[in-house]
């Protein structure tokens, strides 16, 4: 009998150790799996493994393509007051970081990002050191190219083809009732600068590339060729030469401080500025490049371009 008792209790002993030895097991196993699963994706600065499913993400200017894939970065360049990301940025979820250009590595360090995403070409050696660092050149892309590469960098995929396709059909609607409007003739310009220079804006940034490049609006001749055509930016001008470029309408980004326009002739003899064709444009609300912005952008410029037609 003794023996027996002996014989179970070294059994259930046994079965006691690999019950622990299975759980330590278990738990070895479900701290790996915490690890994320990571993919590589293509950069014009090479290949760049990043996870999968980030969940702390760091974005620098194109802020508003994450909240348009319904991501909330846990930091972000700095957000001007009257732009359209003010609609979405909590400072409860989200760091402001300040300047994109000037990013503090501490600060960063502390938000503990496991995924950063920049416009900075020299940020990516600095600070993939903390975390995978992808160089995204907004400037060289398209709205389509652009979103759907955020959508690979953040594993939101389906939501940024749906996005890009709600995007699209504001578009298109704003476009058709800008043509019915008048502005399948009516020429537009996108000007900002002052009394001694005024930079011509081209399709390629803020609401230059809304006018021309999404709402296919018509640029008068002289932004066609010399810049447009050129694929610059802008170009800077003395008020001079500034009738060549005046549309039949004009749009003028503003700003705290801007010249007052009406101390020139020049300026107050444009027909545009003669027939009350002007679309004063708040520049934090035309600065960024991004969806939720644009969206916001493509429904200012309609809008108000309707209203200075009649």
């Amino acid at each position: 009998m003794k023996k027996t008792m002996k014989q179970i209790i070294m059994i259930m002993g046994i079965l006691a150790i690999g019950l622990l030895v299975a759980c330590g097991n278990e738990k070895t196993e479900k701290a790996a799996d915490k690890k994320p699963e990571m993919h590589t994706v293509k950069t014009s600065e090479g290949d760049v493994k990043v996870p999968k499913k980030p969940k702390r993400v760091l974005v620098q200017y194109v802020i508003g393509d994450a909240y348009a894939l319904g991501v909330t970065p846990v930091g972000i360049s700095n957000v001007l007051k009257g732009s359209a990301l003010e609609d979405v940025f909590d400072s409860k979820k989200t760091k402001d970081l300040g300047a994109w250009d000037a990013w503090d590595e501490e600060a960063v360090l502390a938000l503990e990002p496991d995924l950063i995403i920049v416009i900075d070409k020299k940020a990516v050696a600095k600070l993939g050191k903390i975390a995978p660092t992808v160089y995204m050149p907004y400037d060289k892309l398209t709205t389509e190219e652009r979103v759907t590469f955020m959508g690979e960098l953040l594993g939101k995929q389906a939501e940024a083809k749906k996005a890009l396709a709600d995007y699209e059909k504001n578009v298109a609607t704003s476009h058709d009732k800008l043509m019915a409007a008048g502005y399948d003739k009516l020429t537009v310009s996108n000007f900002e600068g002052g009394l001694k220079e005024m930079n011509i804006n081209g399709k390629k940034y803020g609401i230059g590339a809304i006018a021309y490049e999404s709402l296919k609006l018509k640029a008068p001749e002289a932004i066609q060729k010399k810049i447009i055509d050129k694929d610059k930016f802008n170009v800077a001008v003395s008020l001079e030469v500034l009738p060549e470029y005046a549309g039949d309408v004009i749009i003028r980004n503003t700003y705290e401080g801007m010249d007052d326009m009406n101390k020139s002739k020049i300026w107050t003899n444009l027909p545009a500025i003669k027939n009350n064709r002007l679309v004063e444009m708040p520049f934090a609300l035309g600065f960024y490049t991004d969806l939720y912005s644009a969206n916001k952008q493509v429904d200012f410029v309609r809008d108000e371009l309707i209203k200075v037609a009649k």
